[in-house]
């Protein structure tokens, strides 16, 4: 008996002991686990990304704190929080083909090596949208935004990609509604789009998706298929009316500028023979005034003094001269020989 007691009692000591160590051993697997676990709740926010931690499916931290800048950062793991991380300083795009012909449809332009396009277009299949002057035309558009508000972003609308696209067209019915066909393809086709950009911008702040507009760009413009032919035979019309009127522009600015010049030289020529004229008749003038006076004066004096300078300046004009003398009568001839090529100068 004494005996068996022995071994019961040493079974069950060995029995505690066991069990203390096991107890022990579980307390630093459930510290390990605990550690562990915390540890986990450590997160990285990256660059361009900003984050939210939802505890029990709110968003925890009060002010500035409840959104994570990048870096390092704790908090509860699952399933107590959750890490939300959302591309804040990233541009984003988003296209939208709602108003392009289906796929395929327009893989090769219209030709003699092509299938010819179908007589009409397909509602439902191929986009378009209507212009001030009922025509229809296909475009295609791209978004570039920034999330400014990640909170907004996130939780005030279901789907804003769905939102924003379902707006972009929006503003584009709208803008095409406003312009005739011509303008919305070739002219005005900047106005045509800040339309759609102003439009976009309206109601985007109208809804508060939380999101910032970087810009708008035009993938593509282009008229149906069907009538293609007949829009590149009124640009090529109005393209070869815009040469010609240029051209014309250009001859008629050269002629006028040659005609300026000559009648600016005609002018000076004109100006400058007046001033000589002018300056000639005002000095005969003078000189006639002066022998007038000497004239009163003495007249028989001054019409000899006259008839010797005329002789003079007459002379002064030939290269030969001959002075013949006649008889006793007293009478005399004078004859003067001019060369030919004196005479041809004068």
């Amino acid at each position: 008996m004494t005996t068996d007691k022995g071994k019961l009692d040493s079974g069950q000591q060995a029995l505690g002991e066991a069990l203390a160590v096991s107890f022990r051993v579980l307390r630093w697997m459930l510290g390990m686990l605990l550690i562990l676990y915390l540890s986990s709740g450590f997160f990285i926010v990256q660059q361009h990304q900003k984050a939210l931690v939802l505890v029990f499916g709110r968003v925890a931290g009060l002010g500035a704190d409840r959104l994570k800048e990048p870096g390092l950062h704790w908090t509860f793991p699952p399933p107590v929080a959750e890490v939300v991380r959302v591309p804040a300083e990233r541009v984003q795009t988003l296209e939208t083909s709602s108003f392009w012909p289906k796929a395929g449809a327009l893989d090769q332009p219209a030709g003699p090596d092509t299938e010819p396009a179908a007589p009409t277009l397909k509602p439902g299949a191929d986009g378009y949208t209507l212009t001030g002057d009922a025509n229809l035309l296909h475009s295609r558009w791209a978004i570039r935004y920034t999330i400014s508000d990640p909170e907004t972003y996130l939780f005030r609308h279901a789907a804003i990609p769905a939102v924003l696209r379902a707006e972009l067209d929006h503003a584009v019915i709208q803008a095409s509604a406003g312009l005739p066909v011509d303008q919305a393809l070739r002219t005005q086709v900047e106005a045509f789009r800040a339309a759609v950009e102003n439009e976009l911008r309206r109601r985007c702040e109208a809804l508060f998706l939380g999101l910032r507009l970087q810009g708008l760009d035009v993938l593509a413009l282009m008229p149906p298929r069907q009538v293609a032919a007949a829009f590149n035979a009124v640009v090529e019309a109005e393209n070869e009316r815009s040469t010609r009127i240029s051209e014309a522009r250009a001859y008629a600015a050269r002629r006028t500028n040659e005609a300026r010049g000559q009648a600016a030289q005609l002018r000076a020529e004109g100006a400058t023979q007046k001033s000589r004229l002018l300056s000639q008749v005002s000095a005969d003038a003078d000189y006639f005034d002066k022998v007038l006076v000497e004239y009163a004066k003495n007249p028989d004096l001054i019409l000899r003094t006259l008839r010797q300078d005329a002789v003079r300046r007459a002379l002064a004009q030939v290269e030969q001269k001959f002075v013949v003398y006649r008889g006793a009568d007293g009478q005399q001839e004078v004859r003067l020989q001019i060369s030919p090529e004196q005479a041809k100068k004068k």
